[in-house]
């Protein structure tokens, strides 16, 4: 009797750890995935971990202005983005959530499959529509987009949902389905988040399920 209550226990603690395993949940008291940062002033934006959130902001609308002496000026969108590698299988079924904080949205999104600032795929969202983007070797080769409407603010506070089933890739907002691609196969584990033009995106945490 003794040996199968020990072998009970034993299967029950395998269970309970192999459970816990499936799942990673980033609060952002520390950098534990090793998130790029950048904290340091510079013209286009910066990415940054303050007070267990991540904060990425760029600073610059596309727009073009007189400077008062006849000249125009133009400026451009500036971008920021800031990666982690994602502490799941991505080729097998899997879940991540992110709750997040948008201020003065232009553009921003979820990167994915990131390879490097050449190669990821990503989800983008104004006030009025969504995009899947899919670069390679730095060019844009292929894009879905889809019409929606937001609800006006300049603050909005969403949970963003991206899941692979390993055919289908799904991004939720606010537990709204808003796209769904097939035949986008996955191969890097680089995941984040960037912004494009005059806006901030705050994360304050993120759930990597393995499974959906």
């Amino acid at each position: 009797m003794k040996k199968k209550i020990l072998f009970f226990a034993a299967f029950v603690f395998t269970i309970s750890v192999t459970t816990s395993a499936q799942t990673y949940t980033e609060t952002f008291d520390s950098n534990s995935l090793e998130w790029t940062e950048c904290g340091y002033k510079n013209d286009d934006g910066n990415a940054v971990i303050e007070n267990g959130i991540m904060k990425i902001n760029s600073y610059r609308k596309a727009e073009v202005t007189s400077n008062g002496n006849g000249f125009n000026v133009s400026y451009y969108n500036t971008s920021f983005e800031t990666h982690c590698y994602a502490p799941i299988d991505i080729k097998r079924p899997f879940t991540i959530s992110s709750d997040v904080t948008v201020k003065n949205k232009e553009q921003v999104g979820l990167i994915f499959n990131y390879r490097d600032f050449g190669n990821y795929y990503a989800f983008a969202m104004t006030d009025e529509y969504v995009i899947f983007y899919r670069y390679a070797d730095g060019k844009l080769v292929g894009k879905i987009s889809q019409g929606i409407k937001w609800k006006k603010k300049t603050k909005q506070s969403q949970t963003w949902v991206l899941k692979s089933n390993g055919e289908i890739l799904e991004f939720m907002v606010n537990d709204e389905p808003i796209m769904k691609i097939r035949y986008m196969p996955l191969e890097y584990t680089g995941f984040g988040y960037y912004t494009i033009g005059k806006c901030t995106l705050q994360v304050d945490q993120v759930v990597f399920k393995q499974g959906l």
